[in-house]
């Protein structure tokens, strides 16, 4: 048996064994390894303290799967994973910086990635070493361009033409735009007009708005949308800039007369942040937990259970960061190897269990297939959800 399927047999019967195996806890000095050990040395340079619970949800589904690869015996025969985490505050020349100083560290493999434009400069600053991006929603076409970047949730094409596809089945036909003023922002909005405008020619532009990225700053878009005559409105924002919209503009009256399509508000964390404060009637994309993939998503979520202090089912954030994990362990135990140009060989080829099904990498654009579902919000919930298959909507 090849020795990357040996861990993730290990892998596997440890998570089914959640239920009867404690969750250890992943603290820093943990991270490091024991005294003597050998380690293999990942980085992972996520925005933690301005995006908040999303991020540490991540950094939750990142560390039980550490646990579990720990357990199972750490990868290449003995080695223990050394997780170095490092938070570059939204900056990405700071995020560039750090990624460097681990690379000459000895860095193999960086993960993590919750914005677009920290992932991106943290992929071009450590040159052949493989990045996998959890949810940095970056552009397919930029992805393709930069040969180590992986990414394992949705791109913003893919996102922007789901939700596309919904809006052209409603009735608005003046759509505004409000987006993050970032790669994920822009290429959305590209991606949801060019797809809508393709089956609905009559579509006009009635306002376009960009907010820079982790400021909640949301009045100046807010205000834009109010004077416009817009029937529809696509909302380009994720995390604190998108609950600061929805709560800046409850009482209000702005967004009750449009219909508006929003990425990801059907993920537990955004559900959960917005609480009674949650639209109906949203066009939306979500996470379905954890009623798919069987027993393996099954014992994911009580695993993760046991790990999460509040006792919370997964979120998005948190099965895209136990995915990460996976995959670099994976990867590393397929090469059998240390030197990046290995170890991308290795992701070009994996085929993976995770808790939604078999997951690989297409070729051309290194985008997972990890399916995400479309759908809507009503009465705080993520309803009628659909599956989607990634690949078929993102190629460049």
């Amino acid at each position: 048996m090849p020795c990357s399927r040996r861990l993730l047999v290990r892998l596997f019967v440890l998570l089914t064994m959640a239920g009867a195996l404690p969750v250890l806890a992943q603290s820093e000095a943990k991270a490091q390894g024991r005294s003597g050990e050998e380690t293999v040395l990942i980085g992972d340079l996520t925005t933690v303290e301005r995006i908040g619970e999303p991020a540490l949800s991540y950094q939750r589904g990142r560390d039980l799967a550490a646990d579990y690869i720990a357990m199972a015996g750490g990868v290449m025969g003995n080695k223990r994973i050394e997780i170095v985490s490092i938070d570059p505050g939204g900056d990405p020349s700071a995020a560039a910086r750090a990624a460097e100083d681990l690379r000459k560290r000895g860095a193999v493999l960086f993960l993590g990635g919750l914005l677009s434009d920290t992932t991106l400069a943290v992929a071009r600053a450590v040159g052949d070493i493989p990045v996998l991006a959890a949810d940095a929603r970056l552009p397919a076409a930029v992805v393709s361009d930069v040969p180590n970047l992986y990414q394992i949730g949705p791109s913003a094409e893919v996102l922007g033409r789901v939700l596309a596809a919904q809006a052209a089945e409603t009735p608005a036909v003046r759509w505004g735009v409000v987006a993050r003023d970032d790669y994920f922002g822009r290429a959305l909005a590209h991606a949801f007009w060019n797809a809508l405008r393709a089956r609905r020619p009559e579509i006009e532009l009635a306002v376009e708005k960009y907010v820079p990225t982790l400021s909640g700053d949301v009045a100046p878009a807010l205000a834009a949308v109010a004077n416009s005559e817009a029937e529809g409105l696509l909302v380009g924002l994720r995390d604190g800039d998108l609950v600061a919209f929805v709560r800046s503009a409850r009482g209000t009256g702005i967004l009750d007369r449009l219909t508006v399509a929003v990425p990801h508000m059907g993920s537990p964390e955004i559900l959960g942040a917005l609480g009674a404060d949650l639209p109906d009637g949203w066009l939306t994309t979500g996470y379905v937990c954890c009623t798919t993939g069987g027993q393996p998503h099954r014992a994911f979520a009580e695993a993760y259970q046991k790990a999460d202090p509040q006792g919370r089912t997964p979120t998005l954030g948190a099965l895209y960061g136990y995915v990460a994990m996976t995959t670099a362990a994976t990867a590393i135990d397929s090469a059998w190897s240390e030197k990046p140009a290995r170890i991308a060989e290795a992701l070009a080829d994996l085929t993976l269990s995770t808790p939604l099904g078999e997951m690989r990498f297409a070729p051309d654009t290194h985008q997972a297939n990890l399916p995400l579902w479309s759908g809507r919000t009503g009465g705080g919930q993520f309803l009628d959800a659909r599956p989607v298959d990634p690949l078929g909507l993102g190629r460049p």
